[in-house]
């Protein structure tokens, strides 16, 4: 284990962590990063995107954010590179060595300072001295799956070098099926090769070369559109506009539907079936390389990791997952980085010891996204389902796209240090500090109206001067829509409505400029932030330590790589960093002789200044909340009770809530200033309980091999995906309690050199959604990302 940058044994480290060997993840199934979750108390993963960019949550710290200019709270790392682009995180989950989970702020001794935690991928690396080896893996399963690996190394140069070169792949034809097309969505095409050296410089310095080359190529996810438009407001009107022009009375409905007349429900698809005329490739490609060296010294050792990543990603998405063409996006953005990282690590013999480091990173991104809205014409009966949105109805009828263009570049340093004083042989303090710099600059910002067919119509950003940060002022009656005539009425009797105000009813109409590819104005924000962590550990007993402390993290802060429509002044522009406190109370404990371990953790976060995205109709913009609480628990048991018999068990509990957070409620279309106070609403990705078990068991002991069985299960209480839980129209942007089990069963050889394994994963087919977005307000329906359904499969591997 290397959570704190020298090797050590997980239960020797005051952190709350949990280690897996390659062996572990093999037994559990792990295919990519979603599964990381299934085994780690306190963790949620969801990938709305698919595997290749999956979204963490540790402790109910989460990123809610979908913009792919948005860095996580939870730090990535392969072999101590750090992987900012969150499309890249599930890239690198191939020929593992091992991986780690590190639960709390990171604020210390890793190269960007996360909030959340640290997910640590080791990958393998040969030895200077092995023998030439080679190990192929290869399996099939539901869906036409296809998947594998194949490693070949050894020593090339007696005592001097040694090299690995790795390739995996993994295929499927996708598990939602599309009703308008012979291709299935929700496809996984991944191919990577690691080519990875060691070089013995000489009796001090070791050179390790690790180059990364890997891609994914396949249909975008599938989503599900959940219509919340109610035709029951008024069904008399409902059925008169249904008869008119203007109105897809032909669709069938079940008394709901979007905004252009669709309703998913009537057309009895089930959970995995789609009607999608947009959805098209998934593409991300990563080139990365990471040159570590190491000179090792009677009392230091020095650690220089240099890297550099080139990565790209595009994706066409149908987000409305209908036939019709409400809301299809175009993502793509482009991602180079580098960073060195130089650290000096202490083998005094006495009581004291430390970590020291100087870090420099810098990332730049060049984003373009095209949003295309209503190419179908909305459904006349909107005016029943969402009166307020009636005065939208004429600018939506050819509203085109918008083209979002967006550059930043960013910067950050830090020097760092962490103290370690035993001062005695059971007492142990760890004190550590850490000075950053981060700063980034919005190079350009371009935010235009184009035709369907890409003909330039204007521009907003720049350009706007209207003073409405909307795409257009709908046809309105002092702030309210043409329908909402209840509302006027009784405005006007009781003086709340104003000859000023309804003066204001003629400012309707687009609020872009003339069209231009300028930039808006360049924008910097510079942050200087002093993090670390303070802890006291004591060993009880040779098998027993109990430890404390504090540590204080943050997430630098970013701009906006949301759509809106007028310059903004920087305040508005920019999301501030993020603040979390932390305090941990745990124990770790190995008894029975080593048979059994047990350990635990209480902790307490005070969160300020979470980042997260909020939509609002047809915009959407990244913003601070004012504070929230974590409490918790957590405990991960394991125990031998027989040679044949093992068992693990973990347990994870949040009680969360947002102390200050107000939002705007997009029930009320016409009124952007109107308000919600969400105070006392739980955490995104936060359910209470979370809890797992895994029970492996030898079923055949023979001279010439064994047959063991690997059970497992996780399970998730009920969980919200929106800050707005039940308020504002959200109360379906959650997920119920919900348990998946899977299963392994493996003939190994004797010498261990072969394997044949059956395996499943959510054997009893359970349904969930992994994420969720509330879109009524905008487009008149919630958006969902279903979870995988049941797959089986079978696998093999061999050995020499």
């Amino acid at each position: 284990m290397t959570a704190q940058k020298r090797a050590a044994s997980t239960q020797d480290t005051p952190i709350a962590i949990t280690g897996m060997t390659a062996d572990s993840l093999e037994k559990f199934g792990f295919s990519n990063a979603n599964d990381i979750s299934a085994q780690v108390p306190n963790m949620q993963v969801s990938g709305p995107y698919g595997d290749v960019q999956p979204i963490f949550s540790i402790r109910g710290i989460s990123m809610s954010d979908y913009s792919s200019n948005q860095a996580s709270p939870v730090g990535v790392y392969t072999d101590e590179m750090y992987m900012g682009a969150t499309y890249t995180h599930g890239m690198n989950f191939f020929d593992v060595e091992r991986l780690e989970v590190l639960r709390g702020p990171q604020g210390t001794l890793y190269g960007k300072n996360t909030t959340g935690g640290a997910i640590n991928i080791i990958t393998k690396s040969p030895q200077v001295g092995d023998e030439l080896a080679i190990n192929v893996k290869a399996g099939a399963g539901s869906y036409g799956l296809t998947k594998g690996e194949a490693g070949i190394e050894g020593t090339l140069i007696d005592n001097k070098l040694a090299a690995r070169l790795a390739y995996a792949w993994n295929r499927n034809d996708g598990y939602m099926e599309n009703q308008l097309s012979d291709t299935n969505l929700s496809q996984t095409d991944f191919q990577g090769l690691r080519l990875t050296t060691e070089w013995l410089v000489n009796d001090y310095w070791t050179s390790t070369l690790k180059v990364t080359v890997a891609g994914n190529d396949s249909m975008a996810n599938g989503s599900r559109n959940e219509p919340r438009g109610n035709l029951n407001n008024d069904p008399e009107r409902s059925e008169a506009l249904g008869a008119g022009p203007g109105a897809y009375s032909d669709q069938p409905n079940n008394g709901y539907i979007d905004n252009t007349g669709y309703s998913r429900p009537a057309n009895n698809l089930d959970r995995h079936e789609v009607q999608d005329n947009f959805t098209g490739a998934l593409v991300v490609n990563t080139d990365q390389l990471i040159l570590t060296n190491v000179r090792q010294g009677e009392r230091f050792d020095f650690t220089s990791v240099t890297a550099f990543s080139d990565a790209d990603y595009r994706q066409k998405q149908n987000v409305d997952g209908s036939p019709q063409e409400l809301l299809e996006i175009r993502w793509s953005v482009a991602t180079e980085a580098f960073s060195q990282d130089f650290r000096w690590a202490s083998n005094f013999t006495g009581p004291v010891n430390f970590i020291a480091g100087l870090y420099y990173a810098t990332e730049e991104q060049d984003m373009h996204n095209n949003y295309e809205l209503y190419k179908t014409p909305p459904d006349t009966r909107v005016s029943v389902t969402y009166p307020g949105a009636t005065g939208f109805y004429p600018y939506l009828l050819d509203f085109g796209s918008i083209d979002q263009k967006m550059i930043t570049d960013k910067l950050s340093y830090a020097a760092y240090t962490q103290l370690r004083f035993d001062l005695s042989e059971r007492l142990g303090v760890d004190f550590g500090l850490r000075y950053t710099v981060d700063q980034i600059d919005l190079e350009y910002l371009n935010i235009s109206r184009l035709a369907y067919d890409g003909t330039p119509r204007g521009t907003y950003v720049p350009g706007n001067e209207t003073g409405h940060d909307e795409p257009f002022v709908p046809v309105n009656f002092a702030g309210y829509g043409p329908m909402e005539t209840d509302f006027i009425v009784a405005g006007l009797a009781n003086g709340d409505i104003t000859a000023e105000d309804l003066a204001t009813t003629g400012q309707t109409g687009y609020t872009h400029g003339p069209y231009t590819t300028d930039s808006a104005p360049q924008l910097r924000a510079t942050e200087k932030e002093w993090t670390g962590k303070l802890s006291v550990d004591y060993l009880i007993s040779e098998d027993l330590m109990i430890y404390g402390g504090y540590s204080r993290g943050y997430r630098s802060g970013n701009f906006n790589g949301g759509v809106y429509y007028e310059v903004r002044d920087f305040e508005d522009a920019y999301a501030s960093p993020e603040y979390l406190d932390a305090y941990e109370l745990g124990m770790k404990y190995d008894f029975l002789e080593g048979a059994a371990r047990l350990n635990a953790a209480l902790f307490y976060y005070d969160y300020t200044n979470q980042q997260f995205i909020n939509v609002v109709g047809v915009s959407n913009f990244l913003e601070n909340a004012g504070g929230s609480k974590v409490a918790g628990a957590e405990a991960e048991f394991m125990m031998a009770f027989s040679e044949r018999l093992m068992m693990q068990l973990s347990l994870g509990l949040l009680d969360t809530e947002y102390t200050e957070l107000t939002l705007s409620d997009t029930q009320t279309l016409n009124n952007p200033d109107d308000t919600i106070d969400l105070s006392g609403n739980e955490l995104i990705s936060a359910p209470k309980v979370n809890a797992s078990v895994s029970i492996d068991y030898d079923l055949l002991n023979t001279s010439v091999g064994y047959l063991t069985l690997n059970l497992n299960a996780n399970y998730q209480s009920e969980q919200w995906y929106s800050a707005y839980n039940d308020d504002g129209g959200y109360e379906h942007i959650r997920q119920d309690a919900y348990a998946l089990y899977n299963g392994r069963l493996t003939w190994r050889g004797a010498d261990e050199n072969y394997s044949v394994s059956i395996w499943g994963k959510n054997l009893t087919d359970q349904e969930y959604d992994a994420y969720a977005i509330n879109l009524q307000a905008g487009f008149g329906f919630d958006y969902f990302q279903p979870g995988a359904p049941r797959m089986v499969g079978v696998e093999a591997s061999y050995s020499w």
